[in-house]
């Protein structure tokens, strides 16, 4: 989809990514994203978003629309309507989404889009308990586990869906570990400084882990099949983030230099079992609405839900492996789930930057069998 006229990227920022049980434990997704939205509107000079788009997968715990609660506690005016969106991996690419589309409607104020995951602080369930147990064992099933990882309409967690498209594609663990510390390595060496929000508590990603070794990830055990690759190594790392945009037409600027223009954006639908595959339908649609082909793109960021995921997608598509995930990705900043379509587009936003500009497109795949895919331009 094409918006209806220009739409521009004003100021895009994430805050330093926490482990899982790390620095933000115990902040909830709510008080991230709090922290977040403060601190990109920060600048008396951007002009205040008429409404907010706020992603988070796991809410449980953090209260009735948290979109609004997010809106009123940064700040932004009891007059900013908040919408919370649950569509898991792209939950706040999604509100970007959105965000688009009420502003070629002809929405007469900028818009925040973004999102927020704790996922520390996610809770177990106690089915049953409000009309009594009785007598016998009961279960206290894990949030992360029942409404984030396992999908519903294949019975099979996210990874396990994943070894099926391995076998179905031919990568090897070998290739899988050595993506996966390729990740942490150039983690490492990025410069974040521009695209992170102050925090009090964490002014690092703390989940990058420089010191890693091939050695190191080999020996970790598969987790889903004893035969499988899929490992706590070579897939994404469980964190706690935030990530925001405030996204306008021209004449809502306010005299603002553009950091980014958005050119289109494209959403499909695939087999739940086929959900890793979800960037290469995406890509593709998105590349053929705007007459563009692969080599037209300066930079690449598809989300490292999984290492052999990425590869498996980056093989079909054919993606240069220089200009794919520059500053790491999931496996070695983690996948905050409710913030991670933001956190890819912010950060790819940034690294155009400081190569001068061009084109990107970051894209995800999602849990129930669908891809996303968004291309900008950076000047």
């Amino acid at each position: 989809m094409k918006p209806a006229g220009e739409l521009f990227v004003l100021a895009a920022g994430r805050l330093p990514q926490g482990r899982f049980g790390g620095a933000l434990a115990g902040e909830g997704a709510v008080r991230l994203g709090v922290t977040a939205v403060k601190a990109l509107m920060a600048d008396p000079a951007l002009p205040r978003p008429g409404r907010t788009f706020w992603g988070m997968a796991r809410s449980h715990t953090q209260g009735m629309n948290p979109a609004r609660t997010i809106a009123m506690q940064a700040g932004l005016g009891v007059e900013c309507v908040g919408t919370t969106l649950n569509m898991a991996c792209a939950s706040s690419l999604e509100a970007v989404f959105l965000a688009g589309q009420a502003l070629s409607a002809g929405f007469p104020r900028p818009i925040l889009a973004g999102g927020s995951e704790a996922m520390s602080d996610t809770p177990h369930l106690a089915p049953g308990l409000r009309w009594g147990l009785g007598f016998g064992h009961a279960q206290l099933p894990d949030v992360m586990h029942q409404d984030g990882l396992r999908c519903p309409l294949t019975g099979l967690l996210m990874g396990e869906t994943i070894e099926h498209l391995v076998a179905a594609r031919g990568i090897t663990r070998n290739e899988a570990d050595a993506y996966a510390l390729e990740s942490h390595q150039r983690a490492t060496q990025a410069d974040f400084s521009r695209e992170w929000l102050n925090h009090p508590r964490l002014s690092h990603d703390e989940c990058i882990r420089p010191r890693d070794t091939l050695a190191a990830l080999s020996a970790l055990p598969p987790v889903f099949n004893p035969d499988g690759q899929v490992t706590a190594g070579n897939a994404s790392a469980l964190a706690d983030g935030a990530a925001a945009l405030l996204i306008a037409r021209p004449d809502q600027a306010a005299g603002q230099r553009p950091l980014a223009r958005i050119l289109a954006w494209s959403e499909v639908g695939l087999e739940p079992l086929e959900m890793g595959e979800g960037p290469v339908h995406a890509v593709r649609a998105l590349l053929t609405e705007t007459c563009h082909s692969v080599a037209d793109i300066d930079l690449w960021e598809l989300n490292e839900a999984f290492a052999a995921q990425v590869l498996c997608c980056a093989q079909q598509l054919e993606l240069p492996h220089h200009r794919l995930n520059v500053a790491g990705g999931g496996i070695s900043l983690g996948h905050p789930i409710g913030a991670s379509g933001a956190r890819i587009l912010v950060t790819l936003i940034h690294q155009l930057r400081q190569r001068g500009g061009g084109l990107g497109v970051a894209t995800l795949g999602i849990g129930g069998g669908i891809g996303q895919a968004i291309l900008l331009e950076v000047y």
